[in-house]
């Protein structure tokens, strides 16, 4: 060619523009989100652009430097230049898993590669005769870049089997996938039209040659396959990812407006009342559950305050409560849950106050907060909850009423057995003995007189058991004290089982109720050892403070079964609990299977 150097020129510039424009894309194709695969191709078409620019300055001659040795630093920065192009398409077909790089990631890989290509370019300009030569003066091309010109062209073919050969592995492009997009067709172009250029770059001989400006065509072709599979879908994609997104918001409207006649219909059929208020508490949706419980029309409401629904002793309040309900965050909160505390009150447009079980949202529209009240009237459920309360407390004193009755039942048989029919027996076997003393009695006569007289004292034994059971003497005489120590030896005795008692007297100085009611539970505790325990070991302890009295039943036996403890039929621990009630106490059975049971009772004193 009689004028090689501006078509050179031209070619290599073209070739450096697209793959700069290739940079860019890859680098911006979607803002900050970076894939791993995007940020290499970046760097490695942004570092091929430098040196295929430094390829075409040199290439024109350097002031200072001889003709030689500008061809030799032109063919260095040429060879790495294509060296860059060829791997990267093939680390792009060998494609391993891609991931997400951070912005500072990216960063981090486009200064280390600027920096590699500066290095480079220092050591070229600066010690090119430490570097395999490349051209020698009136010789051409040395083997070396023969060697490196083979090598590309192996490389590039390479990946264009690869291409071939993976087919839609890594080509279609997807506007939904958030990463750069490429397409296999003009890339395996691509990698074809660089080996055929390498071909020309390794038979020329001459800077004149016009080979070198078909291989400079065949690159530039190259380059727009390139730009072709890169670019151009990428910049095509925000459209067409664009146009899905309208397409998508359509679809979204649609459906909103699907969802919100579906929504409309939903509060207006709800039985429950659903109020929505803005922050000067005026209604702006009330559906027709909530305007029939008030006995208004939807249309009245609509508009309204809050407080035509409120009572007026509650508006102020009220008021403020949405206030600091709005002002902490929150956004629910139930409210009148409690059957004791009403503190949500309606009101009727007659006048009629009512309670409400209501919960409470709250949410930000638009930089204005709204609040959306759930409430349903509890009327019946509030009565029903009265008249529970009311039949339980009747219950409750009527089982005290009765326990009261039993124990002065009990008490009027006692006296009545101890103090007449042990009497009569008494006198009886005084009788008995005198008749027993006469000496005209035959001996067989003496002997019935015996064993008459051994069934007396049995029926006193039994008579004197029968109405300790009924109503201790001790209790009555002695106090609870000296009640609880006969009924601990009488049961050790009775019964074989080892029962510790830890009181002392002062503590147990109670009155009659307390002292009969604690009698009574501790009986019934012993009573259920020896029937269902299989205990060897009882142990009763009392603790006393100013305001209260405390004691527990503990044993070793087997426990209970926590079915055991709910049947409707357990009458003894059913009478414990109801005698602690009565005395506003506190009653707790802590058993476990296999561990024993402990009886736990709290009584206040004042």
């Amino acid at each position: 060619m009689p004028a090689p150097l501006p078509v050179h020129t031209v070619l290599e510039t073209i070739t450096i523009v697209i793959f700069t424009s290739v940079f860019i894309v890859c680098w911006n194709a979607f803002g900050g989100a970076r894939k791993k695969s995007s940020v290499i191709l970046a760097v490695a078409f942004l570092c091929t652009a430098i040196l295929g620019f430094m390829h075409a300055i040199s290439f024109q001659g350097m002031p200072g430097f001889p003709d030689a040795e500008d061809m030799h630093k032109s063919l260095l920065f040429w060879l790495l230049s294509r060296s860059f192009i060829a791997t990267t398409l093939l680390g792009l077909v060998l494609a391993p898993e891609d991931s997400e790089v951070s912005p500072a990631q990216a960063h981090f890989v486009l200064m280390a590669g600027l920096l590699a290509t500066a290095g480079w370019m220092m050591i070229v300009f600066m010690l090119p005769r430490l570097l395999p030569l490349t051209y020698i003066q009136g010789e051409g091309q040395t083997s070396f870049k023969l060697a490196c010109e083979v090598g590309l062209i192996a490389i590039n073919l390479f990946t264009a089997f690869l291409l071939n050969k993976r087919g839609d592995a890594i080509s279609e492009p997807n506007v939904q996938d958030q990463r750069l997009q490429i397409e296999r067709a003009p890339l395996f172009l691509a990698a074809m039209l660089l080996a055929i250029s390498e071909v020309y770059f390794a038979i020329y001989t001459d800077g004149n040659d016009v080979f070198v400006a078909i291989g400079h065509a065949f690159q530039l072709l190259a380059a727009i396959a390139i730009y072709r599979g890169m670019v151009a879908v990428n910049i095509h994609t925000p459209y067409a990812s664009l146009a899905e997104t309208s397409q998508n918001l359509a679809r979204s409207a649609e459906e909103l407006h699907i969802e919100r006649e579906r929504l409309s219909r939903m509060i207006d059929t709800a039985i429950d009342g659903i109020i929505t208020i803005d922050e000067t508490q005026s209604i702006i949706l009330v559906n027709p559950a909530a305007a029939a419980t008030f006995g208004y029309e939807v249309a009245d409401l609509m508009g309204a305050s809050l407080n035509l629904v409120l009572p007026e002793r509650h508006r102020k309040v009220h008021g403020k409560h949405v206030q600091q309900f709005g002002e902490t965050g929150e956004t629910r909160r139930k409210m009148g849950g409690n059957f004791d505390d009403f503190y949500v009150t309606g009101v009727k447009a007659n006048g009629e106050e009512f309670p409400i079980e209501a919960s409470i949202s709250s949410q930000i529209e638009n930089g204005k907060r709204f609040y959306t009240v759930i409430f349903r009237d509890i009327t019946e459920r509030k009565v029903a909850k009265e008249k529970m309360a009311l039949y339980h407390e009747e219950l409750t004193q009527l089982s005290a009423t009765l326990q009261s009755i039993r124990e002065e039942e009990r008490k009027h048989i006692a006296r009545e057995l101890h103090d007449d029919l042990g009497q009569l027996l008494a006198a009886l076997r005084m009788d008995l003995s005198l008749l027993q003393r006469d000496s005209v009695l035959t001996g067989k006569t003496q002997q019935t007189l015996n064993s008459m007289d051994q069934l007396i004292l049995t029926a006193i034994t039994t008579l004197r058991r029968i109405a300790t059971d009924l109503r201790p003497r001790a209790l009555d005489e002695g106090g609870l004290y000296f009640a609880l120590q006969t009924l601990q030896k009488e049961f050790s005795q009775r019964h074989g089982i080892d029962c510790e008692l830890e009181a002392n007297e002062e503590q147990l100085a109670l009155d009659d109720a307390h002292s009969t009611a604690i009698f009574r539970i501790i009986q019934e505790s012993l009573t259920n050892v020896v029937r269902h325990a299989d205990a060897t070991e009882v142990q009763i302890v009392f603790d006393r403070k100013p305001s209260r009295l405390s004691f527990s039943i503990s044993d070793n036996g087997k426990g209970i079964e926590a079915d055991d403890m709910r049947k409707s039929r357990s009458f003894g621990l059913v009478g414990m609990r109801e005698r602690v009630k009565a005395m506003q106490g506190e009653f707790l059975v802590d058993s476990h299977p296999g561990e024993g049971t402990r009886i736990n009772v709290n009584l206040p004193l004042c």
